[in-house]
């Protein structure tokens, strides 16, 4: 899961209420992509001044989630092996750490070659996302440009 932010033209009177970390104004596309690069949830609409977990913390699904509503299976025995592992979310450092959300280790708290492999693993897990996103914005152009509406029309 990740977020993309949508570049836009300062709604009037908005103030700082679009205006991101990226220091333009935004709006955010959050999505859940799968390993064939569709998106199998949208939601769009948060103004980019919200974290990428707020968005998630905003939305339908992350309630369902926290109250077991998604029909998530159970974990799985691995292949060749007696460990048991759940499905799991993989997200960035800018999503909560959660037993269904993997995320890598922060920079400072890479202490061991363990957690250095994880995060190389959990930074290729992500890239599908990114891709997909960059698949998105390549299709549709709009992405590419500030979008001159009001909010309400870009949703």
């Amino acid at each position: 899961m990740d977020g993309k932010h949508v570049a836009i033209t300062a709604p009037m009177g908005s103030g700082s209420e679009y205006y991101n970390y990226k220091k333009h104004h935004s709006m955010v596309l959050m999505a859940i992509v799968d390993a064939q690069y569709q998106f199998i949830l949208c939601d769009f609409g948060t103004n980019g001044r919200v974290s990428d977990g707020g968005v998630l913390q905003n939305t339908k699904f992350f309630q369902m989630l926290q109250n077991n509503e998604l029909n998530i299976p159970a974990e799985e025995l691995v292949t060749n092996s007696s460990r048991h592992l759940p499905y799991v979310f993989v997200a960035d450092d800018a999503f909560p750490l959660r037993s269904d959300i993997m995320k890598p280790f922060r920079q400072a708290d890479l202490t061991s070659s363990e957690k250095k492999i994880y995060n190389y693993r959990v930074s290729r897990a992500r890239r599908i996302v990114e891709n997909a996103f960059g698949i998105l914005a390549t299709r549709f152009r709009i992405f590419h440009t500030d979008i001159n509406l009001n909010p309400k029309k870009i949703e």
